[in-house]
């Protein structure tokens, strides 16, 4: 059923809540741009964000659930520069993209930096799974069919590097410290 028109407080048009939809996410997504003493702290010349609270996804129809720990170190979506102006690395696809982050910095295990496994399932989740992890998100997220699929494909394309255990990104991944904003 529709939700109801926008009011004079509401910054964007409400969109309609597809017939069926169930939001797959819990948790309000709450970034903070991390810095060190002399600007923002970069990785590969892209901003480290951290999750300020916890964030869960379940993916398919299962009981299972993928739990991004607080202060877990994200760039939000890999997507190149050259491509910002069509895919920027904000986009409605963000909640999806730091899923998929998360599975790839634990490859699919999910114990990060001694928080406990955020992973409910006890099998860790393959490649191939986490990234169709992503592209089931993205579409929880109401990301159109294009975007979806071209965000996809680039991460069966190019992720490879990103998940092997020795690959110098989440060995970067698994390094960055960072203390929960407030402690």
């Amino acid at each position: 059923m529709p939700q109801t028109a926008p009011t004079e407080n509401s910054p964007q048009p409400v969109q309609p809540v597809p017939s069926g939809w169930v939001n797959r996410f819990t948790g309000k997504l709450v970034l903070v741009l991390l810095d060190n003493k002399y600007g923002p702290s970069l990785r590969a010349g892209r901003s480290l964000w951290g999750l300020y609270e916890t964030l869960t996804y379940r993916p398919g129809d299962g009981a299972d659930t993928i739990t991004v720990p607080k202060g877990f170190v994200t760039d939000l979506a890999s997507i190149p520069r050259w491509a910002w102006i069509i895919l920027p690395p904000d986009g409605p696809w963000v909640k999806a993209a730091i899923i998929h982050d998360f599975l790839y910095a634990t490859e699919g295990t999910g114990p990060w930096k001694g928080h406990a496994s955020g992973n409910s399932r006890a099998a860790p989740y393959t490649r191939a799974e986490a990234d169709g992890i992503l592209r089931e998100a993205m579409e929880n997220r109401g990301v159109d069919p294009v975007r979806r699929a071209i965000i996809w494909a680039a991460v069966r394309v190019g992720g490879a590097g990103g998940w092997k255990a020795d690959s110098p990104r989440r060995r970067q991944a698994l390094a960055a410290e960072v203390a929960p904003p407030g402690e």
